[in-house]
């Protein structure tokens, strides 16, 4: 009976580590649904299943640039940032959201960056693990690309700027155009 629960409970922790997205890591609704985007994102780029880089390790990188504006971008390289300011997240083993914490800075200090930019701690990961496959990755870099966000009012963040290839895609994704009524 012992073995049998022990087989179930590692079913069901698998199943749940399957399942992770951005909703693990950040407080703000708002936050991880944007994020969640992006990472929707990779699975309909056509640039990115026609350079297949979906089989390389992806992260979305977020990045505040105030305390009431961010940015996502995926990346398939390692980061150029100071990697005490990177805190990872594992969703699977190719995938990752690396945040940037700017909370040492000006704007970081302000209840606004602390309220926008809430991370659930507790499922931080080592950003080790993602460097060393990033090093391993033998696939030319992702094209630049880049989601921007303004925070409005603490609960509802709109898209400021898009610069990315494959833009309608994401526009699909973003307004939700494929929905079924």
């Amino acid at each position: 009976m012992k073995i049998l629960q022990l087989i179930l409970f590692l079913l069901i922790t698998g199943i749940h580590a399957q399942n992770k997205d951005a909703s693990n890591f950040f407080e703000s609704h708002s936050i991880y649904w944007k994020v969640n985007n992006a990472l929707s994102f990779i699975e309909k780029s056509n640039t990115i299943l026609i350079n297949e880089y979906e089989k390389s390790v992806i992260y979305a990188l977020v990045t505040p640039m105030h305390e009431n504006a961010f940015v996502v971008s995926l990346k398939n390289k390692l980061p150029i940032l100071d990697k005490k300011q990177l805190k990872c997240f594992k969703i699977n083993d190719n995938r990752f959201v690396v945040f940037v914490d700017r909370s040492e800075e000006n704007f970081g200090e302000t209840e606004s960056y602390k309220k926008n930019f809430e991370l659930k701690t507790k499922e931080v990961v080592s950003c080790d693990g993602l460097f060393k496959k990033l090093k391993e990755n033998k696939l030319p870099k992702i094209p630049e690309n880049v989601f921007a966000y303004a925070v409005f009012e603490g609960n509802f963040v709109y898209l400021e700027d898009l610069a990315t290839f494959d833009a309608l895609q994401y526009l699909e994704i973003e307004y939700d155009l494929n929905r079924s009524n």
